[in-house]
């Protein structure tokens, strides 16, 4: 069984295969900043949460076709409020369980959980949900990105209520349908943040 480090090792080298530069980059940036919010939050390990953070999205460029075999190999029934760019954030635990034999399950649950919530996430989820909304491209272009670091910083759930908000507002916007686990999160959260 590979060590934290090991594994941070292996998959700096492989996850880069699995996706583009641009791709991991973003996943850089997110390992980062999560191992930062797992250090002011005293998550026990907080190198776990450089890993996932690295490891995240390492099924987000597949095609469609990917997922769905995937999640028929697991047979795992798509509910039908799930957005389709959020197949990968399900397909990638069941990828690195059958093709890595990786099966951290507090990880797992991270990756699962980081592009919709829901209201019980552990510490680990809370902090890579809002570490991929920090280092996402988005933000990344915003005036107000290290406000929200530092907001974050000071409060996870400030991070959360980010995310959940701009993931909302853009579905709307695209008139997708909203998956009930981000109405929760947002829902949940709105009310720690006032």
């Amino acid at each position: 069984m590979k060590t934290i480090e090991e594994w941070i090792h292996f998959f700096s080298q492989e996850v880069p295969n699995e996706i583009t530069a641009t791709r991991w980059e973003h996943c850089l940036r997110v390992a980062n900043i999560a191992e930062n919010l797992a250090k002011i939050n005293k998550h026990e390990f907080p190198r776990k949460a450089y890993l996932v953070g690295i490891i995240h999205d390492i099924t987000k460029q597949k095609k469609i076709e990917f997922h769905i075999n995937l999640f028929q190999q697991f047979q795992f029934k798509i509910p039908l409020d799930l957005p389709e760019e959020a197949y990968h954030a399900f397909s990638a635990p069941m990828f690195l369980r059958n093709q890595y034999h990786f099966d951290d399950e507090e990880m797992c649950l991270a990756i699962q959980s980081h592009t919709l919530g829901h209201k019980q996430m552990t510490l680990l989820e809370k902090i890579l949900y809002a570490s991929d909304f920090l280092g996402s491209d988005f933000a990344l272009k915003q005036n107000q990105k290290e406000e929200w670091l530092l907001k974050t910083e000071l409060n996870l759930d400030y991070g959360i209520y980010l995310k959940s908000t701009k993931t909302i507002n853009q579905l709307i916007k695209k008139r997708s349908k909203v998956n009930q686990s981000t109405i929760d999160t947002y829902n949940q959260i709105v009310d720690l943040i006032h």
